[in-house]
């Protein structure tokens, strides 16, 4: 992303050393402008402890929406756990041509990689002159019948790459160390048992890494699943995992008021979605908010070692939406919702009747409705139609199933051979109108204002209604004045996409094309 000084407005990289969003093209613009003003402005957000959060970042002055908090580079990247065959230099999953018989190998270590070019690359260096010199080459090779098979030989990667900061980048090592690592619940976990076999064993006795001992070893790879974010990078079909020290300060709520983008370089931009009052949390989500208390609270409590106790886990209707509740099947009118939410074992009961249901059965339930749901056919609508019919008297309306259904029906909507927009009917445009709308609501309740739930949303329920003006006034079903007014409300959706989508630089030109023409339309 290009950015300008904020003095005279060239293009410019310096950027402000504390608050990381500002740039200038000197020392000297900066200066000046500091001097106006920016001093007061800089400093977003200070670190603070208290015994409900630990550490955590809360706002030192007024922040608006779409603000941005906070940019960050990442200390460490690299490949997940376990992780499907991935270039340990450009971080892209490995598909072979069909000229090819395995991955292209790493001249030294013999680690897949997707070309020669990646042999030199900043992320891969250091660690292959060390598996290298300890005579260490890699054994993954591509099996036709294991295609996108899942390596656990991948768990050693990104551990190394921190051990070996500690020469490289003594600072950052510190930095990575002080993080929160939860070791003492994880060291006897079954994970935790193979590392200490598998991880330990390789940096000490394959690599010769004999100054870190088992617990640091280990501490590190606890800190790294407590601390690492996802990063899905841009124009590639692969998930890595990467550390921000920073961004690993801000605290986490299942209803967060920011949310995070990655930049083609893995930066992290930290964009706050409401306005944050000064002296409030900042806080990010370390989960996904289209899923239940249960499942939540259940990921939490496995991967970051902790349990939630925000607003939302906190009452057994999740805001009034009953997100995880289901329909008495006794009464056939109440709903059936947890006694106690911080409680995952506690009984669930009928808001109504006396009906009761354990919360093991409420968990077997969702596991065989999540099954499901991965089981229909990502190209066919119909499935996913016929699954909210099947379970229209079992579900509540604003169930985390139904949900999820109908936000995957406003993806094949317009998007799957045989409902394109141009091959739906008038019908099946009304109801994508209708799932959106639907779904806005409930993202006003989870995810509100400037996320990127709200603003994807947006975008294609102003499609869906730009088309439907179309049909309808060609049609005569509209009066020019009527359309104009309805392509003045879809323009009004757009633009409020834009606010919220545009800082995504894969999202820019889709914006722009859209603008475009909208605005061609309005003329």
């Amino acid at each position: 992303m290009v950015q300008f000084c904020a003095v005279c407005g060239v293009s410019a990289v310096l950027k402000c050393g504390g608050c990381k969003n500002i740039v200038y093209c000197g020392k000297e613009h900066q200066k000046v402008h500091w001097k106006s003003g920016h001093k007061n402005l800089c400093k977003i957000y200070e670190i603070t402890s208290n015994d409900k959060f630990g550490r955590h970042c809360i706002a030192s002055r007024d922040i608006k929406q779409n603000e941005i908090i906070l940019r960050e580079q990442p200390l460490v990247l690299g490949p997940k756990v376990v992780s499907p065959a991935l270039c340990l230099g450009c971080n892209q999953n490995l598909e072979l041509t069909e000229m090819q018989t395995d991955f292209f190998k790493c001249s030294k270590c013999k680690w897949p990689l997707c070309s020669k070019n990646c042999e030199k690359s900043k992320f891969h260096v250091a660690e292959c002159n060390l598996l290298y010199k300890s005579n260490y080459q890699c054994q993954i090779s591509y099996v036709a019948a294991e295609k996108g098979k899942k390596e656990s030989a991948y768990c050693t990667i990104v551990p190394l790459r921190i051990l070996l900061l500690k020469n490289e980048n003594p600072t950052g090592f510190k930095e990575f160390m002080n993080l929160e690592d939860h070791l003492d619940q994880r060291i006897n976990t079954p994970l935790y048992k193979i590392l200490k076999l598998n991880l330990v064993s390789f940096v000490r006795n394959v690599l010769g890494l004999v100054e870190f001992d088992e617990r640091t070893i280990l501490k590190v790879a606890a800190i790294l699943d407590t601390n690492s974010f996802e990063v899905r990078p841009l124009k590639q079909q692969s998930k890595i995992r990467a550390v921000y020290t920073k961004a690993s300060m801000f605290s986490h709520d299942c209803v967060p008021n920011t949310r995070h983008i990655f930049t083609e370089n893995y930066e992290m931009l930290l964009v706050a979605t409401v306005d944050i009052p000064k002296g409030s949390v900042i806080n990010v989500t370390y989960t996904q908010p289209l899923k239940n208390t249960l499942d939540r609270q259940e990921h939490l409590k496995q991967a970051k070692c902790f349990e939630c106790s925000c607003m939302r886990c906190s009452d057994p209707t999740e805001l009034k939406t009953y997100f995880g509740a289901i329909n008495c099947s006794r009464c056939k009118t109440g709903k059936i919702i947890s006694t106690d939410s911080s409680n995952l074992t506690s009984v669930w009961k009928c808001e109504i009747c006396d009906h009761e249901i354990a919360a093991k059965q409420i968990k077997w339930g969702n596991t065989a409705l999540q099954t499901e749901i991965a089981s229909l056919n990502k190209n066919d609508p119909m499935e996913f139609e016929q699954f909210l019919v099947k379970y229209a008297e079992t579900l509540h309306p604003l169930n985390c199933h139904v949900i999820q259904i109908k936000y995957a029906l406003t993806q094949l909507y317009g998007n799957v051979r045989g409902f394109m927009l141009s091959e739906m009917t008038d019908a099946a445009i009304q109801r994508k109108i209708n799932l959106c709308e639907e779904l806005l609501k409930v993202a006003e309740i989870f995810e509100p204002g400037a996320s990127r739930f709200r603003g994807l949303l947006l975008l294609d329920l102003q499609e869906c209604l730009t088309v439907q003006t179309k049909r309808e006034f060609n049609n005569d079903l509209l009066t020019k004045e009527n359309a104009q007014a309805q392509l003045v409300e879809s323009m009004n959706l757009l633009q409020e996409a834009v606010s919220i989508l545009k800082i995504e630089s894969a999202m820019q030109s889709i914006l722009e094309d859209r603008v475009k023409n909208l605005a061609f339309e309005l003329e």
